[in-house]
């Protein structure tokens, strides 16, 4: 079979925001393999890989892409790449969410790792610091930090007359979810929408959690759409730095001002409508009444945001395809 010359953007997830807007803003088409989602069981995890593995060459060999996307976790997905590269023309770039870098359970794999970014095409990563370690192994890194999500499909949300916010997170182990609640305690006035899957969370975080805390357990992404947007505010926090928030620029691009963590990244690129805390529980308690106090001034700043956000995407684009084009 000759190659398609195609592009496609291949995730081992059942979906991804980010994969599905670097897709359409690069010309390629989204693929996702999300097997045996969930749970910690190694073998079902094993498991999982490999078959995603399979299906990831048994896919990349019968198409033939020209041009192949992949997230950088888990690691088996660039490494697959990686191997494929070196016995069939095939060109790959990998998107480097911060994971990577930052994480524990995959620092065992940055040796590897440096001969799958050395020989992409280029990769895509979200802030100086991450270019710079990518640089440093001999391969080439393209920043491109808060994304600008496109329109979606909605389902509206009816909120009640009470001032809200949504709280975005996952459960992960890097979300300050204990000081998130206890400032939800100083608030009762407000009502807090905590989105992420319940199966996720620690039983006794949730048993404990104050009368003004929703927990909206896993919803679907119309759904999450309509519930931001009904939003006074988002809530994203996280305890490390050189991490970018999706929730936050998710918020960003549907007009709802963001209360973050203090770190450089994120004050670099959210520069407007937004409040920056030290995750504890009297700094967000404290930014949730300051936004409170003047919403329209927060939400007039984050509408400029947006649209100077998306104004320098489709800069940053149309640089990387122009680059993409030249070295294929």
């Amino acid at each position: 079979m000759k190659p398609s010359g195609e592009r496609v953007f291949i995730t081992w997830l059942p979906f991804s925001s980010r994969s599905e807007t670097l897709a359409k803003s690069f010309g390629a088409v989204s693929v996702y393999f999300g097997y045996l989602a969930g749970g910690n069981n190694l073998l079902k995890i094993a498991l999982r890989y490999l078959l995603m593995t399979i299906h990831t060459i048994g896919f990349v060999l019968s198409r033939k892409p020209k041009l192949v996307y992949v997230m950088n976790q888990p690691v088996f997905l660039p490494l697959t790449l990686f191997l494929l590269s070196r016995i069939m023309r095939v060109k790959y770039v990998i998107d480097s969410h911060s994971g990577l870098f930052n994480k524990k359970e995959w620092q065992w794999a940055l040796p590897l790792m440096k001969y799958a970014y050395r020989h992409s095409l280029f990769s895509i990563v979200t802030n100086k610091n991450h270019c710079n370690l990518v640089e440093s192994w001999g391969a080439k890194a393209e920043i491109l930090g808060a994304l600008t999500v496109g329109e979606e499909e909605v389902v509206p949300f009816n909120r009640v007359d009470d001032p809200s916010m949504v709280v975005i997170g996952t459960f992960a182990s890097d979300e300050p979810l204990e000081e998130i609640l206890e400032a939800c305690q100083k608030l009762p006035h407000v009502k807090f929408y905590v989105t992420g899957a319940l199966k996720k969370a620690p039983p006794e975080l949730i048993s404990s959690a104050p009368e003004n805390v929703i927990f909206t357990d896993f919803i679907s992404r119309p759904e999450y759409v309509g519930l931001v947007r009904a939003m006074d505010a988002a809530i994203i926090l996280v305890t490390h730095d050189d991490v970018m928030q999706r929730g936050a620029y998710e918020a960003m691009s549907w007009g709802v001002p963001i209360i973050t963590s203090d770190w450089l990244i994120l004050r670099e690129s959210f520069t407007k409508g937004t409040m920056f805390v030290d995750n504890t529980p009297a700094a967000i308690a404290g930014a949730v009444n300051q936004l409170l106090e003047n919403p329209d001034h927060y939400k007039n700043e984050i509408d400029q945001l947006r649209r100077e956000r998306a104004d320098n995407w489709d800069r940053n684009i149309e640089r990387i395809n122009a680059y993409t084009e030249k070295n294929l």
